[in-house]
């Protein structure tokens, strides 16, 4: 950071491009008048136009005058506060296992409702029973397969799979549903 000292306001901190970008712009300016002024015509011969003589100031004198005029410039005011956001939380979800329309829901989720559907290869039923969990949990009672069970027989398993494994038995479904 450089500092530019002013006795009206102070010092002023700006970043070091900045002080190096505005002197070069402003040298920049003074040569395009330069060039400009002292410009021939096509032909080579001087401009019939009058033209005025512009001194060129060093290089040392434009950087003060930017320097002046940087340290002209108000301070910026001071950073308000801002209060920190509340975070929104999502009221947790008191859900009954018991209510046929909680895996009604699911089911609508992972299969579209089909409680019969066997056209993911080693996924049966409804509820998206893998073949091993169906067969672990006492699914082999009613049926071989989830999908030759009936949807009552399948929600019947799918509360023994949520006792031993939780709303996380159907990943993608329950936390969509807002089971977990």
């Amino acid at each position: 950071m450089s500092e530019v000292r002013s006795s009206s306001i102070g010092t002023v901190r700006l970043p070091h491009g900045a002080v190096a970008t505005l002197a070069f712009v402003a040298v920049m300016m003074v040569s395009v008048v330069t060039v400009v002024t002292s410009a021939t015509s096509a032909k080579g011969e001087e401009p019939s136009a009058p033209t005025t003589t512009v001194e060129q100031p060093d290089m040392y004198t434009a950087m003060a005058d930017i320097a002046a005029a940087i340290a002209a410039i108000p301070a910026p005011p001071p950073p308000t506060t801002v209060a920190p956001r509340q975070v929104q939380t999502r009221p947790a979800v008191v859900v009954d296992p018991s209510d046929p329309g909680v895996w009604d829901a699911l089911a609508h989720c992972e299969t579209r409702g089909n409680w019969a559907t066997d056209s993911v290869p080693g996924f049966a039923g409804g509820l998206g029973f893998a073949n091993g969990t169906w067969a672990s949990n006492g699914g082999t009672e009613f049926a071989d397969s989830a999908a030759d069970a009936t949807r009552e027989q399948q929600i019947e398993i799918a509360q023994r799979v949520l006792e031993g494994s939780g709303w996380g038995a159907w990943p993608g479904c329950s936390s969509l549903l807002g089971l977990r």
